[in-house]
């Protein structure tokens, strides 16, 4: 899988270095973050690439179980994100600033209506909070799995085929 690039945070720490461009205040009081994570690939040529991000707290609410909730806030912060990146490779040193805000303003022209709507923390939270916690009964159905199949092999170990 292919590296994707996030801002630092607690639990992480980039592989270089991204500048936070903009913050946009939106109409339906969420925040909109623009980071410029590009750098240099080889001589002149640059990866020029663009993240925009909204960061949302999940209340405990939003889960089926008080369980999950903690489990989330101990692995996400307690924060769904959503995040839409946009690259371009082997970009000329000249015009990384031309093409980083032409990213940008197609970005902008395209999604800030949809991002803005009233509703969006409400879809965010509920879509997020539905993967996080479809992910963890999967986990708990592989774990239960590989825990039979050792209890199996256990039993049968030492009887003859």
């Amino acid at each position: 899988m292919p590296y994707e690039w996030f801002p630092p945070s607690k639990k992480h720490e980039p592989r270089w270095p991204g500048k936070l461009v903009e913050k946009i205040s939106l109409s339906n009081g969420l925040v909109l973050e623009i980071w410029d994570y590009s750098r240099r690939l080889a001589g002149d040529r640059w990866l020029i690439g663009m993240l925009a991000q909204i960061v949302v707290e999940a209340p405990p609410q939003a889960f089926s179980r008080r369980e999950l909730y903690e489990v989330f806030l101990d692995e996400e912060e307690g924060k769904v994100y959503y995040r839409y990146r946009k690259e371009r490779t082997f970009i000329d040193e000249r015009e990384k600033e031309a093409i980083f805000s032409q990213l940008k303003e197609r970005f902008l022209e395209a999604a800030l209506s949809y991002l803005s709507h009233p509703s969006f923390r409400e879809r965010l939270i509920a879509a997020e909070v539905a993967l996080f916690e479809r992910r963890k009964a999967w986990e708990e159905q592989v774990r239960q799995r590989e825990e039979e199949l050792e209890r199996l092999e256990e039993e049968w170990k030492d009887r003859p085929i």
